[in-house]
């Protein structure tokens, strides 16, 4: 079922892009590869592939290596990931042999054969195989039985657990635990029976297991993560707590969650060229689910790395069993090891040492160490997974936020100190939740309700949260569209051509895995444009047979404009490993066009914040997930497809499930977490906001400060790409004549501290500094500090002093933690959480006994009963 070339040989056929010279021999003599150490080997040729990459470096001609170096030095030269110790080595192998000094022609053809043959990269390296084996066995009977049976559990696990905070999933990297062994099972008991079509036998057994089966089964899985994207919608539109509206039915669910998961498939199809097929569209989060296939499926030589001889296989389940038994110590046992603010258990009444070091509604700051839960400690960063660069500014991000929180609620301002400081809800004037039942008559907002009850009052978390939210979009749209413009212009070139002139993805391509993934046919254009204009039919007749009040042009005005922003944002999401939606943009968008009316605000935030620009960045992301593993596209298309259809159902069912029998959802004491505290309480205040009071007043009565953001953040893109375009330049001149001018032992001081800072300013990314800063509310440090710190050890230290180590381990440590979180939370939830059974002392009371966990606020509520404005005269 595989898609294969017109002619393929009945021998395997490794496609290389060998040319014929590498045929020939090199005397040994001559050599490069007898100057390269084991260990270097190692670091270069991670999996096994050593003799191949040792022949291509022995057959490349100096002239040929020189000439990539070149090409590629100009490349990568705004590459944010690319590893700066090899653009530095780079550099100095283009001043020539007498300036480089020793090792000059071994260390040229080193990072030649690495440009071309493999990858500079070293976490793309460390998992993704530089040659192809066409003939081996991927869209099997079984591969499509078990990826799709375990997307049915996966999409119940991933729905299930998305209104608890945090949230608990089985993502790629954690599903092969229980997908491996299932898939060695069929292995053995099932019988090669099978059929010919056009030449090819498909069998139900065509052999062992492969990695190609593995891999394409993970693909079709990963479907289940993405369903749940509608689920935050339904919450506020159905449960009594937020709007209550009844004509919520599964007749509703189902077609809303079946258009909005097929726009954001054939969304993906004009995003792949931005993020799937450049060379720095890296997508690090999806390394180590490569990395557990290949543990899994793959036999392994003996070696020893640092001191350790354990495989990957071995290594994963142990550590996975460790973590699965360990967790009910911070899940059930003793939650304290998990919301670990201790700091506040030195005066639990203490209100100032609650705010700032508290891990619950406090800001979490000077608490170095907040937890001992390794769900929480990466819920906020993939820090085994994502560059340390990445996490490091968006930490020191987040930290200047809560700089910013201390100021807004110390200075009261918008009345946030009679509030939690940090929290994602809505409240009434009287400090208790906003009930919008109060002020709404036919899913309408009421005046003289609202002058009778209250306007929403958001914490200071909240504020800076939004604020942030849209000084982003200038940021990062001006700052990746001039930066970048080299790589996202050619894109925009390559897509226009292949509609027009039908031209292929991997034509020109320099890397590698493109070269090889061309020996595949292509999934043409119309394929996706086909299914995006089917999921807008759905849509369109979806809005006119439901009572949403809302027109059918917003479905056109979501993908207007998510042709436009949603491509930096892609390209972001790619060489960062984040995943944003355009949401912040939209609200004011759709607050400004329809004002009052909550439903067509909600339907927006779903379709044009979630399907387009975030989903289908989903999509994308596994097809770069095949284009590394060389899984045909057309493959990865079917399934995707078919996988789609089957679990909106089950995602659909189990909403219904949850809401109808989750004892307390979204209320904040829900004793098993299912606080709504990342889906329906955020988007329920911004539906007050932006949906039921519109953007006019927003902007202009209640929150003034809100539209000066978009232009701090266009600002801020300016100053920097100003500052990062001219600095090369004149920074050196200055510095020589501060050289000249200052007394040694002063510029010697300056050369250690200023220099440097200023140099790293070069390099620094205005986007990430904005997303740490929005990353609030109801996240705080104490989500962030940990993860900053796993970053450090594991994506800076060891690739540094270990790499060896951490090419082999490093993401079969993360997929193996997180999968014995999963199992182990998916355990005790039905053991001891869904009934209830309360294990109460002082391990798990603590964390919540002082007013960390009161949500109180500095100032008392007044003596008339509410703050804020006189009641009738509220902003219009």
């Amino acid at each position: 079922m595989g898609d294969k070339p017109a002619a393929v040989d009945a021998n395997v056929e490794i496609t290389a892009d060998m040319s014929d010279r590498d045929a020939e021999k090199t005397p040994r003599s001559d050599r490069i590869s007898d100057q390269i150490p084991h260990k270097l080997l190692e670091e270069i040729a991670p999996n096994g592939e050593g003799e191949y990459i040792l022949d291509k470096i022995n057959n490349m001609t100096e002239e040929e290596a020189v000439a990539i170096i070149q090409e590629s030095h100009k490349f990568h030269a705004d590459d944010w990931n690319f590893p700066s110790d090899m653009r530095e080595r780079m550099r100095r192998l283009l001043e020539g042999p007498k300036l480089y000094g020793e090792f000059y022609d071994r260390d040229l053809r080193i990072d030649a054969t690495m440009l071309r043959y493999s990858s500079p990269y070293p976490g793309v390296r460390a998992v993704a195989d530089s040659i192809d084996d066409q003939n081996v066995p991927i869209e099997t009977v079984r591969a499509y039985f078990l990826g799709i049976s375990w997307a049915v559990i996966g999409t119940f696990m991933s729905t299930f657990f998305n209104s608890r905070f945090p949230s608990i999933s089985l993502n790629g990297s954690v599903i092969q635990i229980l997908l491996f062994p299932c898939a060695k099972f069929l292995e053995w008991v099932l019988p090669d029976w099978g059929v010919t079509i056009a030449g090819v036998r498909h069998s139900l057994n065509p052999g062992p297991w492969t990695f190609k089966e593995q891999m394409f089964a993970t693909i079709t899985y990963n479907i289940s993560i993405y369903t749940t994207n509608s689920y935050g919608m339904i919450l506020v539109q159905k449960l009594d707590i937020f709007y209550g509206l009844k004509f919520i039915t599964f007749g509703y669910q189902l077609m809303l969650t079946l258009f909005v998961q097929l726009m954001g498939m054939g969304f993906a199809g004009y995003l792949r060229r931005f993020s799937v097929y450049p060379v720095k569209a890296l997508w690090p989060t999806i390394l180590p689910i490569i990395a557990m296939n290949r543990a899994l499926t793959r036999p392994e030589q003996k070696e020893n790395i640092n001191g350790w001889t354990i495989s990957r296989y071995r290594f994963f389940y142990v550590c996975t069993l460790s973590m699965a038994v360990y967790y009910w110590l911070p899940g059930y046992l003793f939650t304290a090891l998990s919301t670990f603010n201790w700091m506040t258990w030195i005066a639990p009444q203490n209100l100032t040492l609650a705010i700032l070091t508290g891990s619950n509604l406090g800001l979490g700051l000077f608490n170095p160490i907040t937890t001992f839960d390794w769900n929480v400690a990466t819920s906020s960063y993939a820090a085994l997974a994502q560059p340390f660069f990445s996490t490091c500014t968006m930490w020191f991000g987040a930290v200047f936020g809560g700089c910013i929180i201390l100021g807004i609620y110390y200075t009261n301002m918008n009345y946030t100190a009679f509030l939690p400081i940090n929290s994602s809800s809505a409240f009434a004037n009287d400090g208790t939740p906003y009930q919008v039942q109060k002020v709404v008559i036919n899913n309408k907002l009421d005046e003289q309700l609202y002058q009778n009850y209250s306007p929403p009052f958001y914490s200071a978390g909240y504020i800076l949260t939004v604020g942030a939210n849209f000084a982003f979009y200038p940021v990062y749209f001006l700052y990746i569209m001039v930066n970048q413009w080299a790589t996202v212009g050619q894109a925009y070139v390559d897509f226009y051509r292949g509609l027009r002139h039908g031209k292929g993805n991997y034509e020109g391509a320099m890397d590698v895995h493109s070269r090889l993934m061309a020996k595949y046919p292509e999934v043409p254009d119309w394929w996706f444009l086909l299914i995006l204009v089917a999921a807008i039919v759905v849509s369109i007749i979806f809005l006119q047979i439901y009572p949403l009040d809302t027109p059918v042009w917003l479905v056109f005005l979501m993908i207007g404009i998510n042709l436009v922003f949603a491509v930096p944002l892609s390209f972001l999401s790619a060489t960062t490993g984040t995943n944003l939606g355009l949401g912040a943009l939209i609200q004011v968008i759709t607050g400004f066009m329809l004002p009052g009316n909550p439903n067509a605000f909600l339907f927006s935030q779903t379709l044009g914040s979630w399907a387009l620009a975030g989903y289908s960045d989903n999509y994308v992301q596994d097809q770069k997930l095949a284009h590394y593993v060389k899984i045909p596209p057309r493959a990865v298309f079917r399934s995707q497809i078919g996988t789609i259809i089957i679990t909106c159902f089950v995602a659909v069912a189990t909403q219904n499930f949850i809401l109808e029998n989750v004892k307390g959802l979204c209320t904040p004491d829900q004793p098993s977490r299912f606080t709504c505290a990342n889906d329906g309480m955020p988007l329920y205040a911004s539906s007050l906001m932006w949906g039921l009071l519109g953007s006019d007043r927003m902007f202009n009565s209640l929150y003034p400060l809100f539209k000066w953001c978009f232009l701090i953040g266009a600002a801020v893109a300016v100053v920097f790409l100003v500052g990062q375009g001219l600095g090369p330049k004149y920074l050196p001149p200055v510095r020589e004549r501060l050289r000249l001018r200052l007394r040694p032992a002063t510029f010697a001081l300056l050369d250690k501290t200023l220099f440097p800072f200023v140099a790293s300013l070069l390099w620094l990314n205005p986007i990430l500094i904005i997303q740490g800063v929005q990353h609030w509310a109801p996240s705080n440090l104490s989500y962030k500090t940990p993860g900053f710190i796993l970053s450090f050890i594991f994506m800076y230290w060891m690739p540094r002093h270990r790499l060896a180590w951490w090419e082999k381990y490093n993401y079969v440590l993360s997929a193996a933690l997180t999968a014995g979180v999963a199992i182990s939370a998916l355990i005790m939830f039905f053991a001891v959480g869904y009934n209830p059974i309360r294990l109460t002392w002082w391990g798990n009371t603590v964390s919540s006994a002082g007013v960390d966990g009161s949500g109180k606020g500095i100032l008392p509520i007044p003596e008339r009963g509410y703050f804020g404005p006189d009641k009738g005269s509220f902003p219009y």
